[in-house]
């Protein structure tokens, strides 16, 4: 997991010492690697001790390990297509608009594959797989990328239930049972009604799994599996644009991997094809 994906997904949850030291590395990343663990200090204003336990908190050992996860996530950076950068003004012509969104969007597409481990996409893909019925649940947007996920999880023959009105899904969710699974999507993770729906099936011995940003919220102190998403919509002007863009690279990630492990994958997938020829003839 990279440092630099990391420290971007969890600023919005860090303290204000914490918030300066995440701003002094994203704003001096180069230089940074060259910095002892006190010289940082001294630069940010803050205490050594303070510096190693903010390392210790995105995931490691020391401050040493920090450094050695920037260089990687650097070397990493390198190899992307170079675009033009910066937040979208309002007077921005149509092909810069096009060009800052387009980087926006590798952005938060690099850093969601980056900041959920391989283990945990391979378990939710096992219990994608292996759930006898699957409630999708989200709000919004969200409930837009449930549904999509919703559609392509039926062509392999999938139980799932994904309905928009959230009074449903908790219904739904009442329903459930041992072998069965709750896939709550909520960008904040904060959301009331996503929350209650895996409640709800957790409850009822269903499994969860939750799709969130990166930070400590109510959603993933509930689920088993946690995956992540990462949005800077701040640069994006409006209507989480980056946040769904994030969400649905991780479902098809998992989509496509279920559908490799199903020996019935490419005949259904024939199937559905031939049934909406007839329609287009």
């Amino acid at each position: 997991m990279g440092a630099i994906a990391q420290i971007r997904a969890m600023r919005g949850s860090m303290s204000n010492h914490e918030r300066r030291i995440a701003d002094y590395i994203l704003a001096n990343i180069e230089g940074v690697r060259s910095l002892s663990s006190k010289n940082l200090a001294d630069q940010v204003g803050v205490s050594q001790s303070s510096v190693v336990k903010f390392s210790q908190k995105l995931g490691f050992r020391g401050y040493t390990d920090l450094k050695l996860s920037l260089t990687e996530a650097l070397a990493r950076t390198s190899l992307l297509p170079k675009a033009i950068h910066g937040d979208i003004a309002v007077d921005d012509q149509l092909g810069t608009v096009a060009q800052k969104l387009i980087a926006r969007k590798t952005v938060s597409l690099n850093e969601t594959l980056a900041v959920n481990r391989e283990a945990l996409l391979l378990e939710s893909v096992n219990l994608l797989a292996e759930a006898d019925r699957i409630v999708l649940a989200g709000v919004g947007a969200s409930s837009l990328v449930a549904k999509d996920f919703a559609f392509k999880l039926m062509k392999l023959g999938k139980s799932v239930l994904a309905e928009s009105d959230t009074h449903v899904q908790v219904a739904n969710a009442a329903t459930l049972g041992k072998g069965d699974l709750v896939f709550a999507i909520s960008e904040s993770g904060l959301t009331r009604e996503v929350i209650r729906v895996a409640e709800t099936g957790l409850k009822r011995g269903a499994e969860v799994v939750s799709l969130t940003r990166f930070s400590r919220n109510p959603l993933v102190d509930i689920a088993r599996v946690n995956l992540y998403c990462v949005a800077d919509e701040a640069g994006a002007r409006s209507s989480s644009i980056l946040a769904r863009t994030a969400q649905h690279m991780v479902t098809d990630l998992l989509f496509i991997l279920v559908s490799q492990r199903d020996e019935r994958a490419k005949d259904l997938f024939e199937r559905s094809r031939e049934a909406v020829e007839v329609l287009r003839r």
